[in-house]
């Protein structure tokens, strides 16, 4: 699913028609709608990017804007990197075989197994603008639950402060809770081109176990039956 995006401030400037918010800063609005991401999780509303790195002394910088890594590929080998299983990776990488193609991510560093070389990152990206703030998706149902998350948090500390009494807070939490619950709806429901997809894997007819090494490309085919 695709959405057209709206600048942050759009959020801040729904927010502030309330009487009782006035005070909420820019910066205040975007660290609540980083909280409310890593709540809701919103997979759709993530991009989709490949970015290249250059590994000098079995390390680079991951991009600023990556949320998750999808997968890691050799450019030498075309061969695709996996996720160290080793508790001491840092201190034995340099004794690591050449051929046992291995990550790991710290912060915002990538190590791998091998020292020097090129590696294609696949990953999910937040959606920024030109001056790095983030993007929001522009449909209703996220816009008010997002409204909502942020009232309810900045009501808590008011209700703190005594300056609002209980059945405000209590207003915008039920409000909030029933704006979370269809913005779910929405997202939980795949498109029919996605549907066709699961399908396809769902009722496979052969076990697939070496879609890693081609970046899962065929694992939503459909299987068609020779004849004799």
């Amino acid at each position: 699913m695709e959405y057209r995006y709206v600048n942050i401030r759009e959020i801040l400037s729904r927010v502030l028609r309330h009487p009782l918010m006035q005070e909420l800063t820019l910066e205040a609005a975007i660290q609540y709608t980083m909280d409310f991401f890593g709540i809701v999780g919103m997979p759709k509303m993530f991009k989709d990017k490949i970015a290249v790195l250059d590994i000098h002394q079995y390390r680079a910088m991951l991009p600023c804007d990556l949320i998750r890594i999808t997968m890691v590929k050799d450019c030498k080998s075309n061969l695709s990197l996996r996720s160290t299983t080793d508790a001491f990776y840092l201190e034995n990488k340099k004794h690591k075989r050449i051929y046992d193609l291995t990550f790991k991510t710290q912060g915002n560093i990538i190590y791998t197994s091998f020292p020097e070389g090129r590696i294609e990152i696949a990953y999910v990206a937040l959606p920024m603008d030109d001056e790095g703030y983030p993007l929001l998706p522009d449909f209703p149902t996220f816009l008010k639950a997002l409204e909502l998350y942020i009232k309810q948090e900045y009501f808590t500390v008011l209700f703190d402060m005594q300056k609002i009494n209980g059945q405000i807070l209590q207003n915008t939490q039920q409000q909030y809770a029933l704006a979370l619950t269809h913005l779910n709806s929405d997202l939980c429901l795949p498109t029919v081109s996605e549907m066709e997809s699961i399908s396809n894997i769902l009722t496979s007819a052969l076990i697939r176990t070496n879609e890693f090494k081609d970046g899962f490309v065929k694992a939503g085919n459909k299987e068609f039956l020779k004849d004799k």
